[in-house]
C-alpha cells in the first residue's frame, strides 16, 4: 500500500481560500441580480406611467383598445412580480450584512491574509507582493472574518490582473480612527481572462471586471469589499481596469465598527 503524505496546514489554507472565493462569488451573484433588477425596473416604471396616461385618454375608447391596454398593464405587473421573486428575493442574505465586531490584533490578520493570497494564487502566478504594514501592535474592533474576506478579495483581485514577474503593492495604515488598505497593480487584461492561467475567480467575474461601467459602480467581483466597507461605515473604490495601466483598490473602515 502506498502512503500519501498529507499537509494539514496546506489543506487548511486551501479550504480557507476556497471559502473566501465562494463568499466573493455569492456577493458577485447578488450584485449581478441587483443590477439586473434596477436596470429592468427603470423601463417598466416608465411603461407603467405611460400605460396610466393612455388609460385615462382611452376611457371611452373602443373596447378592443381597452382590452389591449389592460393586457399591457397585466404584462408589466407580471414582469415586476418576476423581478421581485427571482431577482430580489435571493439577495436577502447579503442585502443586510450582520456584523459581529470584536477586538483583535491587526498585524496577525494582515499576515494571515498575505500568506493566504500567496498560497492561493500569487506564488503560482509568480507575482510578488510588496507589503507595507503598520508598526507596533495596533488593533481593530470590527468583524474580523468579514474584513479578512474583504482584504483577501481585494488583494487576490490585484494578483488576478497581474502578469508573471510583476509586483503588487499592498499598503495598510491605521491612522487615528481609520484603517485603510490599498492594493496597486499594473493591469494585464490578457492574463486576466486567459483560461490557461491559474485563477481564483471564475471566468465570468474576471471578464466582467473589464466591462465599461459607471464610475460609482464597482466590479462585481469586488462587491464583497464594497458591502463589508459600507456595513462598517467605511468606503471602497477602485480604478478602472485598463490594459497596461496601474489600478489601485482602496478599502477604508473605522477602527471600531458602529454600534
Amino acid at each position: 500500500m502506498t502512503s500519501t503524505s498529507v499537509d494539514p496546514a496546506a489543506d487548511l489554507l486551501r479550504e480557507r481560500a476556497a471559502h473566501y472565493a465562494a463568499q466573493a462569488a455569492l456577493f458577485l451573484r447578488d450584485q449581478a441580480l441587483s443590477t439586473a433588477s434596477h436596470d429592468l425596473r427603470s423601463p417598466l416604471n416608465a411603461m407603467h406611467s405611460w400605460a396610466y396616461v393612455l388609460e385615462r385618454q382611452l376611457a371611452n375608447a373602443d373596447p378592443n383598445l381597452q382590452r389591449a391596454l389592460a393586457g399591457i398593464r397585466t404584462g408589466i405587473d407580471q414582469q415586476v412580480a418576476l423581478i421581485d421573486g427571482v431577482l430580489d428575493a435571493p439577495r436577502a442574505e447579503t442585502r443586510t450584512l450582520a456584523l459581529a465586531p470584536r477586538p483583535f490584533a491587526l498585524r496577525a490578520l494582515l499576515d494571515e491574509t498575505i500568506a493566504l493570497v500567496r498560497f492561493a494564487l500569487a506564488d503560482t502566478r509568480q507575482v510578488a507582493l510588496d507589503t507595507t504594514l503598520p508598526d507596533g501592535e495596533p488593533s481593530l474592533t470590527v468583524d474580523r472574518e468579514r474584513v479578512a474576506q474583504a482584504l483577501w478579495t481585494l488583494l487576490t483581485t490585484a494578483v488576478e490582473a497581474s502578469t508573471a514577474g510583476s509586483r503588487v503593492v499592498f499598503a495598510c495604515t491605521r491612522d487615528g480612527a481609520q484603517f485603510t488598505a490599498r492594493a496597486t497593480c499594473t493591469v494585464n487584461t490578457g492574463v486576466l481572462v486567459d483560461p490557461a492561467q491559474p485563477h481564483a475567480f471564475e471566468s465570468f467575474a474576471r471578464h466582467e471586471m473589464l466591462r465599461e461601467r459607471d464610475a460609482k459602480r464597482s466590479a462585481w467581483a469586488l462587491a464583497l469589499c464594497q458591502r463589508v466597507a459600507l456595513a462598517h461605515g467605511g468606503t471602497f473604490a477602485h480604478d478602472v481596469f485598463v490594459d497596461g495601466a496601474p489600478a489601485t483598490l482602496t478599502f477604508s473602515i473605522p477602527c471600531e465598527a458602529p454600534v
